[in-house]
């Protein structure tokens, strides 16, 4: 008489889930009929697989003399079933049992005992099973054979069926519910866990992480003496990893690394994978250069070199993203996306990399029109590096293809200037020789210098190239220069000059004046009055209390220290148009009672002035 499934506690609620509720449906019945035809099909569980790991089955070493039984019918049991029934070409007898398309009913009885252990067999191969090609749902599919022959062939549950079962544990659908349950049941069955059960149980808890039974497998297995060897150690690290316990899993990967341990490549791309979208750039790299070293050429490498190039760039990372575009793109392995040709760019730019952002300007030109953002990146790369020329051919190129050039798009040679002002001289030769060559290069280019040359040295070091703007640029200065100028002068005459040619070439109806800081409109106003040039100080006057009608741009400490120079500068000459300015800037409180109490000070100084001189 067959012995009951029900006593396989565990192994039946991992195959039935459903199972408590149908015993408790028929209990008391007396039929001995197999449960496992009355249950339905197994639910798949949902669970999310962060690593797709490659399935790496093993055969079971143990011989059919460790696990031969025999049921009480008299029948041999699966686990007495030898690898010779396994033809030489790996493919079972009945290749029904492993057709995409899952066994009927029909087709299982029909089966022998022999065709369905090669089935299971098959499925666990160490590079997995393909049927001509075809992918089939091995997780479904060994619990449909192990539910068979446990119901149908009334066969004992066998330390075999258990390595099947925590196999199929390893697919996305599994969980460590499941791994508990059958660990449970083979304590309650007595039955030993053997070394392709822990193996398989460590696979599994890499896709579906549960940190206290893994430390468990791991003590099953220092306790049955099984060998912890390179592959065990990979399922620890892949479930470490897939735990968010990124440290450790690097820490004990490289620790494998630098004991020489074969690894799989495929645990280094998913390394790689892993920290290159978290960011881990120098650990990723470092994982790379090995990954590289083992295996220089194939399809999955040149993927990984072009998806580590995407990263790199992305974060700016200078040293990755020049070892992936050797790899790829100088090899014209790949063509970069816009997106990742943008991104060297930038990277190039910001690391001065002239060669690199010129190389990346190319890909991109030949695919769209450049845009300002583009030049200006390469503009900055040759100024980083010292080419403050070639920063200039590319502003006038800009200007040849139509880009309207604006001060901003000058700062990095500006920055560049400003540190090494050695670089200064050969800026100014570099303008004047692409003058000749060019006919005309931009304002803004001399501009930059004229103003670097002002703040480094004064105002009237610049003048002589201030004065070849029309001749070098075809063009009057703009304002942003001569503000500059008058900014730095040491001179009242340089000033004065200044403050002439500013009301002489920019309109005062004109938008050409620079929207500017209240300290700046404070030194601008301060230096126009103390030269005398009252009409440009009341023009930058209106300026600032535009702006600081506006909100918080004007602070009222910077009004009133250009408004009391103003304020006397207008009382010697009796201006008229300062009481407008003291009206408007009258109307906030605090101003206006400082502005009071100067005037008040103004009276008293020219009423005793007055009196002391009669």
């Amino acid at each position: 008489m067959r012995i009951s499934p029900i006593a396989y506690d565990g192994l039946w609620r991992c195959l039935c889930p459903g199972l408590d509720r149908l015993v408790l449906r028929h209990q008391g019945a007396e039929s001995s009929r197999p449960l496992a035809r009355k249950v339905a099909q197994r639910t798949a569980q949902s669970s999310a697989a962060c690593l797709h790991l490659p399935e790496r089955r093993l055969i079971t070493t143990r011989s059919s003399s460790e696990t031969s039984e025999t049921s009480e019918t008299g029948t041999s049991t699966w686990s007495s079933f030898t690898r010779n029934t396994t033809p030489k070409n790996g493919i079972p007898r009945d290749e029904h049992l492993l057709a995409p398309t899952p066994p009927s009913e029909e087709t299982l009885r029909r089966a022998s005992p022999d065709d369905i252990m090669s089935a299971l067999l098959t499925m666990r191969q160490p590079r997995g099973w393909h049927f001509h090609g075809q992918e089939i749902d091995r997780h479904s599919r060994i619990i449909l054979l192990v539910r068979h022959v446990l119901s149908e062939r009334g066969q004992r549950p066998s330390p075999f069926i258990y390595e099947c079962m925590m196999d199929a544990m390893v697919d996305p659908q599994g969980s460590a519910k499941g791994i508990r349950k059958l660990l449970d049941d083979m304590a309650s069955q007595n039955i030993k866990p053997t070394s392709d059960m822990c193996q398989s149980a460590l696979a599994a808890l890499a896709n579906h992480p549960d940190y206290t039974l893994r430390q468990e497998i791991l003590g099953i297995m220092q306790e049955f003496w099984f060998t912890i060897d390179t592959r065990a150690k990979q399922s620890v690290l892949l479930g470490l990893l897939r735990d968010e316990q990124y440290e450790l899993a690097y820490l004990r990967l490289t620790e494998m690394m630098d004991k020489k341990a074969l690894i799989d490549i495929w645990v280094y791309d998913i390394f790689i994978m892993v920290f290159g979208k978290l960011g881990f750039i120098d650990e990723m790299l470092r994982l790379l250069f090995r990954r590289k070293s083992l295996e220089s050429e194939s399809k999955a490498i040149s993927s990984i070199l072009y998806y580590v190039l995407d990263v790199a760039s992305q974060a700016f990372h200078y040293p990755g993203t020049m070892f992936a575009w050797n790899s790829v793109v100088r090899t014209s392995l790949f063509q970069p996306s816009d997106g990742i040709a943008e991104n060297v760019l930038a990277t190039a730019a910001r690391h001065g990399d002239a060669s690199l952002a010129t190389e990346a300007l190319d890909k991109i030109s030949q695919r769209t029109r450049l845009l300002a953002y583009h030049y200006e990146a390469v503009v900055e790369a040759l100024a980083a590096n010292g080419d403050v020329a070639g920063a200039f051919r590319t502003l006038c190129i800009m200007k040849r293809n139509g880009i309207r050039i604006v001060r901003g798009n000058t700062r990095a040679v500006h920055e560049a200037l400003r540190r090494h002002p050695t670089l200064i001289p050969d800026a100014e030769q570099g303008l004047r020789g692409l003058a000749s060559s060019e006919q005309h290069v931009p304002v803004e280019a001399v501009g930059v210098v004229v103003e670097a040359l002002a703040e480094k040295q004064g105002a009237e070091a610049a003048m002589a190239l201030y004065k070849d703007v029309p001749v070098l640029c075809g063009e009057q200065a703009n304002a942003a220069m001569v503000q500059t100028l008058i900014l730095n002068s040491n001179s009242v005459e340089t000033t004065r000059s200044l403050a002439r040619d500013y009301t002489a070439h920019v309109a005062e109806d004109d938008d050409d004046d620079p929207v500017r800081s209240a300290h700046v409109y404070k030194a601008l106003i301060m230096a126009c009055a103390e030269a005398g040039e009252l009409d440009l100080a009341f023009r930058f006057a209106n300026q600032a209390v535009t702006q600081a009608r506006g909100g918080p741009g004007g602070p009222v400490k910077e009004n009133i220290s250009w408004a009391k120079v103003l304020l006397g500068k207008a009382v010697e000459v009796e201006d008229a148009r300062i009481w407008a300015v003291v009206d408007e800037l009258g109307k906030d409180e605090e101003t206006g009672r400082e502005l009071s109490r100067v005037l008040r000070h103004m009276r008293i100084t020219r009423r005793a002035a007055g009196l002391g001189g009669s």
